[in-house]
């Protein structure tokens, strides 16, 4: 019998004279040595013989021709594995669910930050509110509603979100209090999770006491770094750097007893010291989990769309960086641990974003979109009437699809299985539709996958 190197296969040199052979769909792995490597390598796309297999086993391999079928490296001749294994995996797409809530407080902002993918791309002529109350509620009724029809949802979840929410807290409360109404009342699980997101410049006593007293809550702080990285790109309208104010909201929350997270965008600004601003989150403010926001960029704002590879591939390396620092210490990041988790439990990532077909986003003037970064120019927003269900609407089932298991020009790359695609709103800004590809994300995610797959080399030469 004769066998053929899937298409999928991608072989990662690591230390010691060992290699790594991948599935990238299915994510199966093979170490084996060189030499050994070099004869499976110059057959891909070929074929290889039962007699080439049985001549490297008898060279001290245990079993190789069964440990690279299990792991789908290769498969027999007559077989169709590859696209039977494609199908398959593309048919986790259609499930159907919707699992988060983004109710927009306010589209507006106290901050004036320089690299804003949502203020900075609002109409000239566009009118800011705030969400009333009444429009909370049926964002919440709406989501309790999709929840039903929902499957597979292990933690729902609710963002506050703007603009700054907290510039609208008394609404933030009322729907704060409705949502524990609709956990007593069954609507909704009662696991679901709610997550703040705010600069913290107006964080004060009396809404940590307020916040305090809500369960399962998690708050997330923006923050660049120290004072004079922070400052550069998130001041007040009024050119004043907001860092003073943002510290004295986080000391608000401690000493009010409440722990909350940091969100880091990284930038040009900040990128350089990536690796000592993360030390710094951890020894002077002692943070236990951290997410680093890859910037959304928009060249026509930052008008630095030349260097863009460059500050890609840095970004990327910066992260692993600080990836290998948090794992020492035992601090959770979420961005990169999205894949790692993936790598390490076998399981597909279909998409990076809830965005694709996943959430609901309640903006202030009560109408519903997909993606929060179309707030300005209500793109992939309607108006939804008392019969809307977003899992039968053609925009969410078009999102629901936009996944790296269903682009072809994502096919080929190694990090086709553990990706999720990045952000659709940022492949439409940058590149004209949500079905190009995050060009900036996607260095990173395969620059994480390799960093993994060598990783995992390391690891069993220790073990050896």
């Amino acid at each position: 019998m004769n066998f053929k190197v899937s298409e999928f296969c991608h072989f990662v040199d690591g230390k010691n004279n060992l290699v790594a052979l991948y599935n990238a769909l299915t994510l199966g792995i093979v170490i084996l040595d060189k030499e050994t490597t070099k004869i499976l390598q110059e057959a891909k796309g070929g074929i290889i013989s039962v007699k080439i297999i049985d001549l490297l086993n008898s060279n001290g391999e245990n079993d190789l021709l069964s440990q690279l079928i299990k792991n789908k490296l290769i498969f027999p001749l007559e077989q169709n594995a590859d696209l039977q294994d494609y199908a398959v995996i593309q048919t986790g797409l259609n499930c159907k669910k919707i699992g988060i809530l983004y109710l927009l407080m306010t589209d507006a902002c106290n901050l004036s930050c320089g690299y804003c993918f949502v203020e900075n791309l609002m109409p000239s002529d566009y009118t800011f509110s705030k969400m009333t109350a009444e429009i909370a509620r049926s964002g919440i009724d709406l989501f309790a509603k999709a929840l039903e029809k929902s499957s597979g949802i292990e933690e729902p979840q609710i963002i506050f979100y703007g603009g700054e929410p907290l510039a609208n807290f008394t609404v933030v409360q009322e729907a704060l209090e409705y949502i524990a109404r609709a956990k007593a009342d069954g609507r909704i699980p009662g696991n679901t999770s709610i997550t703040i997101n705010t600069n913290g410049t107006l964080i004060n006593d009396n809404i940590a006491a307020a916040l305090k007293r809500i369960d399962n809550l998690n708050l997330a702080i923006s923050l660049d770094g120290p004072r004079e990285i922070h400052n550069i790109c998130r001041p007040y309208h009024n050119g004043t750097g907001s860092y003073d104010d943002v510290m004295r909201g986080y000391q608000c929350l401690r000493n009010n007893g409440i722990e909350a997270g940091f969100c880091c965008t990284i930038n040009r600004h900040n990128v350089e010291q990536l690796h000592q601003i993360a030390s710094w989150f951890m020894d002077e403010l002692g943070a236990k989990s951290l997410g680093f926001n890859i910037l959304i960029e928009n060249y026509k704002v930052n008008g630095m769309r030349g260097d863009v590879k460059y500050y890609a591939e840095l970004t990327a390396q910066k992260i692993i960086d600080c990836f290998r620092l948090f794992r020492e210490k035992g601090i959770y990041e979420d961005r990169i641990m999205r894949k790692v988790n993936a790598f390490v439990d076998g399981h597909i990532y279909y998409h990076d974003c809830g965005g694709c077909g996943q959430q609901i986003v309640m903006s202030p003037n009560g109408m519903v979109g997909v993606c929060q970064g179309y707030l300005g120019t209500k793109k992939y927003f309607v108006k939804p009437d008392h019969q809307f269900n977003p899992l039968e609407h053609p925009i969410w089932e078009e999102w629901q699809f936009r996944s790296p298991l269903f682009m072809a020009q994502c096919k080929n790359c190694i990090a086709l299985s553990i990706c999720g695609g990045g952000c659709p709103y940022s492949a439409d800004l940058r590149n004209g539709s949500i079905w190009e590809l995050d060009d900036i994300f996607c260095v990173h995610a395969k620059a994480t996958a390799e960093f993994l797959i060598k990783d995992l080399i390391e690891q069993v030469i220790r073990g050896q």
